[in-house]
């Protein structure tokens, strides 16, 4: 992208960004300082998340800088976790990065975690955030790519947030990591609710996951469909219509309405997909509020 067209694009973001509509000026002018200051800064910066969570995170780390500013980044979707979760139940974090959704669901809902991540330098950020949260009774860390089979898989190094399994025809620096199934790993103690967030690997996690999806346990799923997928050859609408064919419906979420938002057929971006409409509604709208800088949600 063109470096002027993605300032752009980060600026309108942060504008509009649900946290920052009654001081879009303000938030734009904090997010140049945030984004320079961070550059110099020598170490690890602590950010305030919801619930009086935080979130570690290194300036350093490619992509990192939408966990600075405005740190609820993908709002609807972590909202929907913190709001949809209870204590106690299971959620499975696939592609947890540094551990942003990971913090939300045990920190801030207090479920049990499953998360993933397969980059042996995100996962040490990954564990030192559930440790800074005090978490570790709640939350298990796998250093492994999700896939369709139990095994091996190369990994791509170097890349912060952007690291994926590497496709057989890209060169990249890659580092070889385990390979695990959510249907090894929640076979007997089930998944309420799944995120997957793996740059495009999104089709073999769910190769993997067929008991899981036909498990009436499991009540949600969040997919990021932004056509990485490409790289590996993989048609996202065939992902979205085996998911469905499960009995879940492709759905947005408004956080502060806490209403589900049935999707048309060709749904594309981050989707949650909801096995019951009416009870899931029922169940948003009798949660709690999270509080993040004096705002109630």
């Amino acid at each position: 992208m063109n470096p002027i067209v993605k300032i752009a694009t980060a600026l309108h973001f942060v504008a509009n960004h649900p946290l920052n509509r009654n001081r879009k000026f303000q938030a734009v002018a904090e997010y140049g300082f945030i984004q320079t200051a961070a550059l110099l800064v020598p170490g690890d910066i602590c950010l305030e998340f919801p619930n009086r969570t935080r979130l570690l995170v290194s300036p350093r780390m490619k992509g990192a800088a939408h966990f600075i500013t405005p740190r609820l980044c993908e709002f609807d979707e972590m909202s929907f976790v913190m709001h949809f979760l209870r204590r106690g139940e299971m959620f499975a974090d696939v592609g947890a990065n540094v551990g942003a959704f990971t913090v939300l669901a045990a920190g801030v809902a207090g479920a049990k975690t499953v998360s993933f991540e397969p980059s042996p330098e995100t996962f040490a950020m990954l564990a030192r955030n559930v440790r800074l949260n005090g978490l570790t009774d709640l939350v298990r860390l796998i250093n492994a790519v999700v896939g369709r089979s139990t095994g091996t898989v190369q990994f791509s190094a170097g890349l912060g947030t952007e690291n994926h399994v590497a496709a057989v025809s890209e060169k990249t620096n890659s580092v070889t990591v385990p390979m695990t199934t959510l249907d090894a790993e929640f076979a007997a103690n089930p998944a309420v609710l799944i995120k997957v967030d793996v740059e495009g690997f999104e089709t073999e996690v769910f190769g993997g996951a067929e008991k899981t999806l036909q498990n009436q346990a499991l009540q949600a799923i969040i997919v990021e469909r932004n056509g990485n997928g490409n790289r590996y050859g993989y048609d996202e609408e065939k992902l979205h219509t085996q998911i469905r064919s499960h009995g879940f419906n492709a759905c947005n979420y408004e956080p502060f309405a806490r209403q589900i938002l049935p999707l048309g057929n060709d749904a594309g971006g981050n989707i949650i997909y909801i096995r019951d409409l009416k009870a899931a509604n029922e169940r948003l709208r009798a949660t709690p509020a999270f509080e993040l800088g004096g705002l109630k949600v």
